[in-house]
């Protein structure tokens, strides 16, 4: 009797659910849980319209509850990204500081050609040729300051 009923009924339940949920196997499982709560109700129902009354029911509170799971699943998963782009943001701030506060800490002349060579991204020759510096110089000075650029954020736990 059940099978029978089951039969007629699963088309129209399908139907119910798509009608929620775009997803057919979205659907598909919905209806499977349905049923499989009909099943467990079965014992205690009178006639066939309460099966199919029931049936009804069951299958609109399955796909809510999918949904309601889903929004839920899509919600946790915004925050987390939410979350990692915020420390991400963070800790680029927190790196940036640290790289400010390791420039600052260069001589003079290192800070200078540093400055030129970085924010204004010019090359060696360059700044040769705008402080009267020979080439081999701001090169060498280049590479001192980069190292104790990165002595600083290393000891700072930055690198």
């Amino acid at each position: 009797m059940f099978t029978s009923i089951v039969l007629r009924l699963r088309p129209r339940l399908l139907s119910l659910a798509l009608q929620f949920d775009a997803d057919r196997e979205a659907a598909e499982d919905a209806v499977q849980e349905a049923l499989m709560r009909l099943w467990t109700a079965w014992e205690g129902l009178d006639d066939v319209a309460d099966a199919e009354r029931l049936a009804v029911r069951l299958t609109k509170h399955a796909c809510i509850d999918a949904f309601r799971q889903r929004h839920q699943q899509q919600t946790v998963a915004l925050t987390e990204v939410t979350a990692t782009a915020t420390s991400n943001a963070v800790h680029e701030a927190e790196l940036q500081r640290a790289l400010e506060q390791a420039v600052a800490m260069l001589p003079p002349a290192q800070r200078r050609l540093w400055t030129m060579f970085a924010e204004a991204q010019m090359g060696s020759a360059e700044i040769a040729a705008a402080t009267g510096i020979a080439v081999r110089s701001v090169s060498s000075m280049l590479s001192m300051a980069r190292r104790r650029i990165v002595e600083s954020l290393k000891k700072g736990g930055m690198l």
